[in-house]
């Protein structure tokens, strides 16, 4: 049983990462997590010939059924519905920020929201984690070709609301820092500047605290928005730069709570997407910088 349970928490953070990324959820994610394990244990040790083949089996299968029970929560949702953010104080490590903002980048969890759960599946397992078509197969209980067709159909689907990854890094951090800066400042103009004539802002409060319950449009507007939730609550101004999902991000707090944590797409130097995540139960696990 030691040796198992050995096998298991050295494939969990790779495990965890599928998890995560098929559900856009960490608490979804230990959930499965938790109900492989015990799988795990329960298997008998003479039918587990490779065990992490076993393992991410277990995880995908299992993701997909929880993947059908989040959507069915969706259709009631109050307001946008956004993933999780995973959220770091400090920014990532640099060999690891390419990877980690291409695979899960808000901007991307948000268009694979809108895939199926088996496409979403066979998409993550062939185009980020690497396997093959025989594997996916294998793992989906599908035919090899009815595999490529899953892959082919949402990689289209995903070329079509790609997210445009043009800014690097330090590009992200400036127009990330000059938002700031403007919010501060109050400076309209300057907000108008920053973001993309045709820019979108999702805000997700599940019901459980103030959001925009539709999308915001235009540069404009956005900008007014940003302004009047600082005018009527003057500390939100004082954000504080995070790294959200691999890109950096900011958060606000009052009163000790995390109240928002907010993450763009920026392109050209414009922000084009806003993210804004209020709902507290997905805020639940971000702590804050002593």
């Amino acid at each position: 049983m030691r040796e198992a349970d050995e096998i298991f928490e050295e494939l969990r953070p790779s495990l965890s990462r599928l998890a995560y990324r098929m559900l856009g959820s960490l608490a979804d994610a230990d959930d499965v997590l938790q109900e492989a394990y015990l799988r795990w244990n329960r298997e008998p040790r003479a039918e587990v010939i490779v065990p992490h083949a076993w393992l991410n089996t277990a995880v995908t299968r299992l993701c997909i059924d929880r993947r059908r029970a989040i959507d069915a929560r969706k259709e009631t949702y109050v307001g946008p519905w956004l993933p999780e953010p995973l959220v770091e104080l400090e920014a990532p490590a640099a060999d690891v920020q390419a990877e980690a903002a291409e695979s899960v980048s808000m901007a991307m969890m948000v268009v694979l929201e809108s895939l199926t759960p088996v496409e979403r599946a066979a998409y993550l397992l062939r185009r980020v984690f690497d396997y093959s078509y025989a594997e996916i197969a294998a793992m989906l209980e599908k035919s090899e070709a009815n595999c490529r067709q899953l892959v082919s159909r949402a990689e289209e689907h995903v070329r079509q609301r790609r997210p445009r990854f043009d800014a690097t890094r330090a590009e992200a951090e400036r127009v990330t820092g000059a938002f700031v800066a403007a919010c501060a400042s109050g400076d309209l103009n300057r907000l108008v500047e920053l973001l993309a004539s045709d820019a979108v802002v999702y805000s997700d409060g599940g019901g459980k605290a103030k959001a925009a319950l539709a999308p915001i449009f235009g540069a404009d507007r956005i900008s007014r928005f940003f302004l009047g939730i600082i005018r009527k609550t003057p500390d939100l101004a004082k954000l504080k730069a995070i790294t959200v999902n691999g890109m950096p991000g900011l958060l606000a707090t009052l009163d000790g709570q995390v109240v928002i944590v907010l993450t763009f797409e920026i392109v050209e130097g414009r922000i084009v997407k806003g993210f804004i995540m209020r709902n507290p139960d997905k805020l639940a696990r971000v702590g804050i910088a002593e």
